[in-house]
């Protein structure tokens, strides 16, 4: 068995080395500790609201209206950095989650009352910079672009999920920790140090460049088609081209409202159907033909009425 594993365990570290010369050392180590606020907030308010101001029922809402913003905002994060870069975006939050956190350890030994410690929670959760998920694109982006294999993206992605499961689990504990020794607030304020620092540290990086922002789609321009077969009067020409303007392969928009004029010119050029026109002559003579879908009305002739025939 020993000749199977040994093999194994090999490849694993020549991947997690290739991996680890991707991005260099100091990155891992940026992101990592960016990630310690994500998992710090939500328990250390509970635990530090609990500590100032003497009941859970206090505490639960500040604890858990953090997790609520940031499921709320992180889609909104991850549009950004898509739409502008990483670099501005987790510069950005990084700094305002800080003194959102910051704000929040201050006010609850301060005394602020719990319907005003809420908002502070809910703000220090929306602001959270989402270092794991752009940590994993940029990883991923920098994997593509040097042309490494399908293994070595595997094992990028497998060392950035080893990355977030240790943080999550490790943060908590030190909160508890400082609960237990010294109090939840130190906890906190840690995790807003590390939230302006290694957040910063994380948007200056140079590999920030791997996933430059996305550029926006030029729609394709819509196809217009005009039903008309020959020459239309002002208001059917008007309505075609808009008729079928914004509607993709051509298909029909809402129906145009018609005028009598439309209507006549349609019946006559045969797109309303088989039309029967009658013609009343001063003398009573009628014209019941079908028209067969012309251009143009066919000219017929149409008795003069008595006394109007050529002069003599």
């Amino acid at each position: 068995m020993g000749t199977t594993r040994g093999p194994g365990r090999g490849r694993a570290r020549d991947a997690y080395r290739r991996v680890i010369g991707l991005t260099g050392p100091l990155l891992p180590c940026v992101s990592f500790l960016g990630r310690l606020p994500t998992a710090t907030i939500q328990f250390g308010s509970v635990l530090l609201v609990a500590r100032t101001h003497g009941s859970l029922t206090t505490a639960g809402p500040t604890g858990g209206v953090p997790a609520l913003g940031e499921v709320v905002c992180g889609p909104l994060v991850g549009r950004l950095a898509d739409r502008h870069g990483q670099r501005p975006v987790v510069l950005a939050f990084s700094l305002v989650n800080a003194v959102a956190v910051a704000v929040l350890v201050t006010g609850a030994p301060a005394g602020l009352p719990g319907p005003a410690l809420v908002p502070l929670g809910a703000v220090a959760g929306a602001t959270v910079p989402l270092v794991g998920p752009l940590a994993r694109a940029r990883l991923v982006a920098l994997a593509r672009r040097s042309g490494a294999s399908e293994a070595t993206v595997g094992a990028a992605l497998s060392f950035e999920s080893t990355l977030d499961e240790l943080s999550f689990v490790l943060g908590p504990a030190l909160v508890g920790l400082a609960a237990v020794l010294t109090h939840p607030a130190y906890a906190m304020a840690a995790a807003a140090a590390l939230a302006a620092t290694c957040g910063t540290a994380f948007a200056l990086q140079p590999t920030s460049h791997a996933t430059p922002p996305a550029r926006p789609a030029t729609p394709a321009p819509a196809p217009l088609a005009l039903t008309a077969p020959g020459p239309v009067p002002g208001r059917a020409r008007d309505y075609a081209p808009r008729a079928r303007a914004g509607h993709p392969a051509g298909r029909p928009g809402p129906a145009p409202r018609l005028t009598p004029a439309t209507r006549a010119w349609r019946a006559a050029s045969g797109r309303l159907g088989r039309a029967r026109r009658t013609d009343a002559s001063p003398a009573g003579v009628a014209d019941t033909r079908p028209l067969q879908g012309a251009a143009r009305p066919t000219p017929r002739a149409v008795a003069a009425p008595s006394g109007c025939g050529p002069a003599g």
